[in-house]
């Protein structure tokens, strides 16, 4: 095989993310060769790049070739021969030689035929999928939770949470089958780093330069078998991810409906800084910040021990009657950072969650912390026991939430933050 040096490193930076440092098979461990395309897969995803100049059958350990072509020259061929364990690589100035594995240990997707298939902006789908990794919880105690839910139809919505949050966004895209799909974080992850390395391929029908640069990025998604999801870059690179087994929770029926008790909207930066400036002394507390919406102000406000503060902001829009609700800091920085526009606040019931929209990203639902603002009656419990959203009421989240919803989400066991 001979290859252009600049062109293996290429798709070996395509693949990165799915070859494992310490893999449980040693063939996985490596670039498989072949047939005209590069594969690699971590046994959960598999990234397979088309590349006319595989055509022996070889296996490329990856570490130790990724590492020597660092010090290749890109324009350079690379001559890669196979000889018996051994891959031999030369060009115009050096040459090496690695031990390999037998080709065919590496594990090969058997032919499965697509069960429902269509043309998706990718765009809009990685984006929203990436946006939702932050949500999924980290522990695998609970695997429904640790991953990305995809409600296929039309439209097609994403939504992930842990228990304590969760996101969720519809999109203006539709699927032709209607199913629940469960996307590892990992496996998102991998999109996106593949999305970002494949070129984009303008279509041959757009009028003008400009038209070919921003025209929308579509992906086939096809879903394979049981339990697999793959999406084809155009014609260059595919990804097949194994689905998470099991029902998610009935994320749709979290999201509080109706007309809400009280809404606001404020400038994301101004709604950062405040909180930035309590949050050292929420620290030193339960991490929960106190929101306060009462005549066109908010007042941010925390409590650590002995210690108080608060900054009060004016929010540019507000409607409803005033509202207290007290947050983990960590998820309304979470959501605010970075943001350079409008965030709409929005509360329905007086113990339900909060929920915060922007034009741009999945909106949030985040469940209240439960804590003394000093006014309580007196007798009132001082440290009631802390609301997930796995306590949701099935009135609270919605009058045509299922039974199964509440079944499946009461589950959750996470640890209760009062202050």
């Amino acid at each position: 095989m001979e290859i252009k040096v600049n062109k293996l490193k290429e798709v070996m930076e395509l693949v990165k993310p799915v070859v494992p440092k310490k893999p449980t098979v040693k063939s996985i461990a490596c670039l498989c060769m072949g047939g005209g395309r590069a594969v690699a897969t971590d046994l959960e995803t598999m990234v397979i790049a088309n590349l006319p100049e595989a055509t022996e059958p070889m296996l490329l350990p990856y570490s130790s070739i990724a590492e020597m072509l660092k010090y290749v020259p890109g324009s350079d061929m690379l001559k890669v021969e196979l000889k018996g364990k051994i891959v031999f690589l030369s060009w115009s100035n050096g040459s090496a030689s690695y031990p390999t594995e037998d080709f065919a240990d590496f594990p090969i997707l058997p032919e499965l035929s697509a069960r429902a298939e269509a043309l998706i902006d990718g765009d809009i789908l990685i984006q929203t999928m990436v946006a939702a990794i932050p949500y999924t919880a980290e522990d695998d105690t609970r695997p429904v939770l640790s991953g990305i839910t995809v409600v296929l139809g039309s439209p097609i919505e994403v939504a992930a949470g842990d228990g304590f949050r969760m996101c969720h966004k519809a999109l203006g895209l539709s699927f032709p089958l209607e199913e629940k799909i469960i996307i590892p974080r990992q496996g998102a992850a991998i999109l996106d780093h593949v999305f970002a390395k494949t070129p984009r391929t303008p279509p041959a029908t757009a009028p003008s330069l400009v038209k070919a640069v921003t025209a929308k990025r579509q992906l086939r998604m096809s879903i394979i078998g049981d339990n697999k999801l793959r999406l084809d870059f155009g014609t260059s690179v595919s990804v097949i991810i194994n689905l998470i087994a099991g029902k998610p929770p009935e994320w749709l029926a979290l999201i509080p409906k109706g007309e809400p008790m009280l809404q606001s909207q404020i400038f994301a930066p101004q709604l950062e800084a405040a909180v930035k400036r309590v949050r050292i002394i929420a620290k030193e507390g339960t991490d929960a910040v106190r929101l306060e919406f009462a005549d066109g102000k908010l007042k941010v406000s925390a409590k650590g021990g002995d210690q108080e503060i608060s900054s009060t902001i004016d929010t540019i829009h507000t409607q409803g009657e005033a509202t207290r609700i007290a947050l983990n800091q960590k998820y309304v920085l979470g959501y605010s950072s970075g943001k350079q526009g409008i965030i709409t606040f929005s509360k329905y019931t007086e113990s339900g969650p909060a929920v915060f929209e922007d034009q741009q990203s999945p909106r949030m639902i985040v469940m209240p912390m439960v804590v003394a603002w000093g006014d309580e009656p007196a007798g009132a419990k001082e440290e009631p026991q802390a609301v997930t959203v796995d306590e949701v009421s099935d009135t609270e989240a919605t009058e045509e939430s299922e039974s199964s919803s509440e079944e499946e989400t009461s589950k959750t066991e996470e640890e209760p933050v009062t202050e």
